[in-house]
């Protein structure tokens, strides 16, 4: 295999997992509560930075420099919310990191400390339930953007030191939760640069949304009679008759990716089978950067990733649509008997979370490990580096941090169950009880 993993093992499953924009900086929402963020080792290392602050208090931070396998060091660590953290996200400079959680809190912070820097509620719906947040999106230095449980969409002002009530409110958008959020670029007409549309994908339809038209969605899609999971934007594919050279990405419960060309969100224009004929969802997708090197066999071009239910990554070229190499970031339990896998991971743990980072490498979560993967030459240069330099790293470090419920693991595989495709509208298409949706992960 072209490529090699570098584990992170953490003390609870990873909901969402973001990356620093120009730093070697990896950040983790866990089921705990925590977020738990990670850097490169440096070439001189600060040995002194530490906390006696174990972090097991919301909010309180503690400093760790003890590298981990492949040399990435925890940077810092903290419960940052009651309860499960849904999603953690950076902003466009990198200075702070966002997370929402089932506390229905916002909270901003210091990238580099962990410290908390503001915070603000998610409003509660008249019903007077709690409305959780379930996605973000940092869309510009100015804009931000979280999904709930209830179908609701809220912008908020980043240029508010102390994160104020938003700004203006999408309601009921989508039938059940705001399943992801995705930012669209800036047209030529624009003066800022900055993107100030979106598209969001909730229950079985897709709608594009602009925040300078905050009274009414712009255009919302036909019923896709499938979940829709998750959604990335692609630009620089070949164009067709004028159109398609900068698509929407979209996951869906029956293992498929569908196409979209922008502006035109009635229906998908096209679709790739990335695991359905196992039946397994596809919970993550992520486009991988330009010149992204497979080996000879895949040849060059536009590669995109998807996290699916059954723990492997798939990674598909663009134009031919087609998966050209199959990652593991699990195990299934057929591979385990006949002898795969490396025994650190959990059997059949979906990839939930994707990212690249600043040097360009591809980072899965699911379960409670995140992988980064390497090209093989590049890791085998980078361990004769450390043979010949030696190594007295220490590796006494002990979790202070308790494994998350047995309880919020079922829900969690229960939440990614194999769900089989076919004709006819999803079994979980409609309105489902918000408890449903994220059962057991508070």
């Amino acid at each position: 295999m072209p490529y090699k993993a570098h584990s992170i093992n953490l003390p609870a499953d990873v909901f969402s997992l973001a990356l620093h924009p120009s730093k070697p900086l990896l950040a983790t929402g866990l089921s705990s509560g925590h977020v738990y963020t990670y850097k490169w080792p440096e070439d001189e290392e600060d040995a002194d930075d530490s906390d006696a602050d174990s972090g097991d208090d919301e909010d309180s931070v503690a400093h760790e420099s003890k590298a981990a396998d492949g040399g990435f060091e925890l940077a810092w660590k903290t419960r940052r919310h009651k309860g499960s953290c849904r999603q953690v996200a950076f902003s466009g400079d990198g200075d702070t990191l966002y997370s929402i959680g089932t506390d229905s809190l916002l909270k901003a912070a210091s990238s580099e400390t962990g410290r908390v820097v503001g915070k603000s509620f998610i409003p509660t719906p008249r019903s007077g339930a709690p409305d959780a947040p379930t996605a973000l999106l940092v869309l510009s230095p100015q804009h931000l953007l979280v999904g709930t449980d209830t179908g609701a969409i809220h912008l908020y002002d980043t240029r508010t030191p102390a994160l104020a009530p938003p700004s203006a409110t999408w309601k009921a958008v989508h039938e059940d939760y705001v399943s992801s959020l995705t930012a669209l670029p800036s047209t030529a007409a624009s003066t800022t640069g900055f993107s100030r549309q979106f598209v969001s994908t909730g229950a079985t339809t897709l709608t594009h949304l602009d925040v300078r038209k905050t009274a009414a969605t712009l255009f919302t899609s036909e019923d896709q009679e499938d979940e829709l999971l998750c959604s990335a934007f692609i630009s620089g594919l070949p164009r067709k008759n004028g159109r398609g050279g900068e698509k929407v990405i979209t996951g869906m419960a029956s293992g498929v990716a569908t196409l979209w060309n922008q502006g035109e969100w009635a229906d998908h224009d096209n679709r790739i089978n990335v695991a359905k004929a196992s039946g397994d969802s596809v919970d993550a997708v992520c486009v991988l950067p330009e010149g992204w090197q497979l080996g000879s066999s895949a040849g060059w071009g536009r590669f995109v990733a998807f996290g699916a239910g059954d723990g492997k990554v798939k990674v598909v070229k663009m134009g031919s649509n087609s998966v050209v190499a199959t990652l593991a970031h699990s195990w299934t339990v057929e591979e385990v008997r006949e002898g795969e896998g490396t025994g650190e991971e959990r059997v059949e743990e979906g990839v939930l979370a994707l990212g690249v980072d600043c040097e360009g490498r591809m980072v899965s979560g699911g379960g409670n490990i995140v992988k980064v993967w390497q090209w093989e030459d590049a890791v085998e240069d980078e361990e004769g580096s450390k043979k010949r330099a030696g190594s007295d790293s220490d590796d006494s470090d002990e979790d202070e941090e308790e494994d998350s419920s047995d309880e919020e693991r079922v829900a969690r595989k229960r939440k990614n169950k194999k769900r089989k495709g076919g004709k006819g509208k999803a079994r979980s298409v409609g309105r489902q009880p918000v408890a449903s949706s994220f059962k057991g992960l508070d």
